[in-house]
């Protein structure tokens, strides 16, 4: 027999009087945070991709990749859909981690909305060259804007603890950003630097193969400075091990010998 509640009511009963629309409920988005690191001639810097809103609020300014969550599907699962969407990746092969729930009141001035940031890292040899920096690509945008937004990778950073993003296109301010969406890149810059020597995270961001230089120039964009040479190879030693691959450089330079992550 079923349990009944103080109203006599068991819980199929209770169940098919119930209204949902009795309460106020707010509404759901998630915001993907997708990074990827650019190798340079000096040093590499992480980029993070940013779309131009094509509607109210927030017209014209720039955002993190994100969606409202639909009836049927679960907050990773629209994570997922939204990087698919917004790469043409497989988001079964990118490291896709929840960060943060986003509750501040009044965050969007459109509703009361919850959002749940979360941070995809993919490297850049998963892309191909020339989508980066491309200020006039256009991404669907995934609603009924009046206009096509616009996609853009930005260089991003912190820098005398205040948050960067620039292209070749110029700087972008706080001002320039929607919602609360500075504050959300600065967390995640922060976890992924504080998760960098206890984790496994910063090779989510490389090749399957890599040269010492190439981790070293990686941890230091993620740290924002420069390493000391042997220090940070002794630090490495539980994490990688020697291939019997030779890396040969195009350029004048040394060949060096290609690493990869440990396995198990």
């Amino acid at each position: 027999m079923s349990e009944t509640n103080a109203r006599g009511l068991t819980e199929r009963e209770f169940l098919s009087k119930y209204d949902p629309e009795k309460y106020e409920h707010p509404s759901v988005t998630v915001d993907t945070l997708i990074f990827t690191v650019d190798k340079g001639d000096e040093e590499d810097r992480l980029r993070i991709l940013l779309i131009q809103r094509g509607d109210h609020p927030f017209l014209h300014k720039w955002a993190i990749p994100g969606r409202f969550v639909g009836m049927r599907e679960s907050v990773d699962q629209a994570a997922a859909r939204e990087l698919k969407e917004k790469t043409g990746l497989n988001p079964e092969d990118i490291y896709l981690e929840q960060l943060y729930t986003w509750g501040d009141v009044d965050r969007d001035p459109r509703t009361r909305i919850i959002s749940i940031s979360y941070m995809a890292l993919i490297p850049g040899e998963m892309f191909a060259r020339g989508t980066r920096g491309n200020r006039d690509s256009t991404v669907p945008t995934g609603g009924n804007t009046q206009e096509p937004e616009k996609a853009a990778w930005y260089w991003v950073g912190i820098r005398a603890g205040s948050l960067r993003l620039w292209n070749e296109d110029g700087e972008l301010t706080l001002e320039d950003l929607a919602f609360d969406h500075g504050r959300m890149i600065r967390l995640a810059l922060e976890r992924m630097k504080n998760k960098v020597f206890y984790t496994d995270i910063a090779f989510k961001l490389l090749p399957d193969k890599f040269t010492f230089s190439e981790l070293q120039r990686l941890y230091e964009a993620i740290l924002g400075e420069k390493l000391h040479a042997p220090n940070f190879r002794r630090d490495m030693e539980k994490w990688v091990e020697q291939t019997q691959e030779i890396h040969r450089p195009q350029r004048a330079g040394k060949p060096a010998r290609y690493y990869r992550q440990k396995r198990g």
